[in-house]
């Protein structure tokens, strides 16, 4: 009796499931790829681990547009990296028959040719926010309930404990690590997705190797 062999297209679906994922509030099927750690570092330079410090500088510092293009231009990486089924250039080509969109970026263009020819100052600084503040809406469309929800799955955030590392946490695996010469990531235990793992412990060993560096810094000064 023979043996059935799995084919390529079986491999891929098993490897690289379709989901169903919101899309301005409707869910739609797509073929995702998780990311290892040199795909998600490639992305841009960010932290999963939020800590007190962190939340308070973002409740005192004024989000400008620069930020927040920042941020799509990262969340938008990401999604590109990870969509198989349809492809990141085919959900943004969605967008080409959008007239308004269009003469957005007929917009956008005009700008970019007065900021290459505007001197230092003001007038620049106001045309380079007014660009960013276009750019945001011409080039990163994506809806936010789509983005969210592709970062969350291909970095394996609900399949890890990441969320539930604490700054006491990360300080005393940092302490430990120092009497040990190990590194903080292996006095912390916790659920590391696999493919994500390198990147879940390089993020857990630089943040609390900060923090101890942040805390004596802030103590030397007293």
């Amino acid at each position: 009796m023979s043996k059935k062999v799995a084919t390529i297209e079986q491999i891929e679906a098993i490897k690289f499931p379709i989901i169903m994922a919101p899309f301005f509030g409707v869910m739609i099927p797509v073929r995702l790829r998780e990311l290892n750690q040199a795909q998600i570092q490639s992305c841009g330079d960010f932290s999963l681990i939020q800590t007190f410090d962190d939340k308070v500088t973002m409740l005192s510092k004024k989000r400008g547009p620069d930020d927040i293009l920042s941020e799509a231009i990262f969340l938008h990486k990401i999604v590109e990296a990870a969509l198989m089924q349809p492809t990141y250039s085919e959900i943004m080509s969605m967008f080409d028959k959008d007239q308004s969109i269009n003469k957005a970026r007929e917009t956008l263009k005009e700008l970019k040719e007065k900021l290459a020819l505007a001197p230092r100052g003001p007038q620049k600084s106001k045309l380079k926010e007014e660009i960013n503040n276009i750019k945001i809406w011409t080039d990163y469309l994506l809806p936010e309930d789509f983005t969210g929800f592709i970062v969350s799955f291909v970095l394996g955030i609900d399949k890890s404990d990441i969320k539930k590392v604490s700054e006491k946490m990360l300080l005393n695996a940092a302490v430990l690590a120092e009497k040990g010469h190990d590194n903080p990531a292996d006095h912390l235990d916790g659920m590391w997705p696999e493919v994500q793992k390198g990147f879940y412990i390089d993020d857990i060993n630089k943040r609390a190797w900060q923090l101890l560096n942040d805390y004596r810094e802030r103590h030397k000064k007293r």
